[in-house]
């Protein structure tokens, strides 16, 4: 590969990863496309990160290295957004690494279906097995903004490839004015309807080329994927999304979104039917209402499921509240 093609960012944000940082940056700097700008961002990490990326910067002169103080993942991926100068960008996390062509191979699906967002496959890499499980690939094809909300919201989808910041090669201008919202847990569901909006063809391509590293002692993500916080910041995204969605008039994207906020505001007040819950709920199911009818109005029907819910959603509230109570009974007996 020359220089005369694409200049490619790859953001890095480093942070507690003395252990998996070389294996990190050498798969990105051993890439089969050699145009690169590798920013490596030390987001304030007290290892020996920073004195790390700082020497890789002095072996590669594709390699920046930058250093921050401690914001967490989204402010290190911004500060990457901010201080690069590619034409496609891609985000890898510290502790994963990539196949020798997970540029190329990207770059060239882009190339060839004139998409500006590309997402690839990957594997689980286990921390302590050490196996690779490749992950199910969803369908590999060109995706129009109807199509990708309907194989989102689709039983049948992979959910993860879909929705994370890595596995993805971006054309720049879907962040020209677009970054990911600090100090907020799942940064990459919030962000994602905008991403898919600028985008506006994307392609799905069958090649796993990311290994991401899972049961990871100290990982970001490890201990807080039971957080009741956590819960109610997806539920929230989820119902400005279904707004979005619905003002965006992209219909089957909207009823996916509507079906799957009505199942989690019944079931958030059935199973623990605190203020927040409540709160949700009342605010959701009037909303989800209000859909349901304009959805008719162009055509569109929510599943058979959401429709019973939506008609008596107090009884369903009650059923399944009976239905976890004597299943906690029974688990104690």
């Amino acid at each position: 590969m020359n220089n005369e093609l694409p200049l490619v960012s790859i953001i890095v944000p480093v942070y507690k990863v003395e252990k998996y940082l070389n294996q990190c940056v050498e798969s990105i700097i051993n890439q089969t496309y050699q145009n690169l700008e590798i920013i490596l961002i030390d987001d304030g990490s007290p290892d020996n990160c920073g004195q790390l990326i700082d020497d890789w910067a002095k072996r590669d002169e594709r390699i920046v290295a930058l250093h921050q103080k401690n914001g967490g993942l989204s402010a290190a991926r911004n500060t990457g957004l901010d201080n690069c100068h590619g034409e496609w960008l891609a985000f890898v996390d510290s502790d994963d690494y990539v196949a020798k062509d997970y540029i190329e191979k990207m770059l060239k699906a882009a190339m060839r279906d004139h998409t500006n967002l590309v997402i690839s496959h990957y594997y689980e890499v286990d921390e302590i097995s050490g196996e690779q499980i490749n992950i199910k690939h969803n369908p590999a094809k060109v995706y129009n903004i109807d199509e990708f909300w309907k194989l989102y919201y689709s039983p049948e989808k992979k959910f993860v490839p879909l929705v994370v910041a890595w596995d993805k090669l971006y054309a720049r201008e879907i962040f020209e004015e677009r970054r990911y919202a600090v100090g907020l847990v799942h940064e990459d569901e919030e962000i994602i309807f905008d991403i898919v909006k600028n985008a506006r063809r994307i392609s799905i391509i069958s090649n796993s080329l990311y290994y991401y590293r899972v049961n990871r002692s100290g990982s970001i993500m490890a201990g807080i994927h039971a957080s009741d916080k956590m819960n109610q910041v997806i539920l929230e995204i989820k119902k400005t999304r279904t707004l979005k969605l619905m003002h965006d008039e992209i219909w089957i994207g909207a009823i996916g979104a509507t079906d799957d906020l009505i199942i989690d505001a019944i079931n958030s007040k059935a199973l623990f039917n605190d203020a927040k819950a409540r709160e949700f709920y009342s605010e959701v199911i009037p909303m989800a209402k209000k859909n349901q009818r304009i959805l008719s109005k162009h055509g569109y029907k929510l599943g058979e499921k959401q429709r019973v819910y939506l008609a008596i959603p107090g009884l369903i509230c009650f059923l399944k509240r009976v239905k976890n109570n004597f299943k906690k009974i029974y688990i104690a007996r």
